[in-house]
């Protein structure tokens, strides 16, 4: 049995206007398989020829092999349920294999997707934190303070851990326990429960979901 695939589209990278000569930018669209006939738009920023970063945006609107009349009202059901996460992870990492050089080769080799500042990890956390597990109220007395602190350590070492990986460290787990002052088992012990509470993906930013685009298609 075939595994459904996610059908992608990427622009090429073009210079943004305003902006200094060393950041491109670049748009990936994606439809999902699970919801053939909607289209996910992802803006992201190619930086030195090297790094990917964002997204800095992302919108929501019919896939276009689909008829007027079958298009969905985009609205916060559909958003809510789209898994976004999981199809940022997949537009990011198809970017990431998918630019070419000016003769055509591949510069997946060439890509890093770029880590956090250091400075800006803690803000991020809290966001990251905030957004995953909405739940947690760190007013809600002694029990739910203990679980948001154990989240935002948790988001505080992933991050610390890609901001690693971004900076070309080899053994990026050791430099984190290093920091902490605690055993590589233990980062990679959080690491793992980091995963399974859903913090190990960057924080989306606000999207604009945009439910009818005249003859949008997925290179416009």
């Amino acid at each position: 049995m075939t595994t459904p695939s996610h059908q992608v589209w990427i622009t090429d990278p073009e210079p943004i206007e305003g902006a200094p000569e060393n950041l491109k930018e670049v748009f990936v669209s994606l439809v999902p398989a699970s919801y053939p006939d909607v289209l996910v738009r992802w803006q992201y920023t190619i930086k030195d020829d090297r790094h990917i970063e964002g997204p800095y945006g992302v919108r929501v609107q019919p896939a276009p092999d689909v008829s007027i009349d079958a298009w969905r009202t985009v609205g916060a059901t559909l958003v809510r349920d789209l898994p976004l996460t999981k199809l940022e992870q997949a537009a990011r990492t198809t970017l990431g294999f998918g630019l070419k050089d000016p003769e055509g080769a591949p510069l997946a080799r060439r890509f890093s997707l770029a880590g956090p500042e250091p400075a800006d990890i803690p803000a991020v956390a809290r966001e990251t934190v905030r957004e995953r597990h909405p739940e947690v109220d760190p007013e809600g007395g002694p029990a739910a303070a203990r679980r948001w602190n154990r989240l935002i350590r948790l988001a505080e070492v992933w991050l610390e851990y890609q901001s690693a990986q971004a900076n070309g460290e080899k053994a990026p787990a050791t430099v984190v326990a290093e920091n902490r002052g605690v055993a590589p088992a233990t980062v990679r012990s959080w690491l793992h429960h980091a995963k399974q509470e859903g913090l190990d993906s960057p924080v989306g930013p606000h999207f604009a979901a945009v439910a009818t685009v005249p003859n949008a298609g997925p290179d416009e």
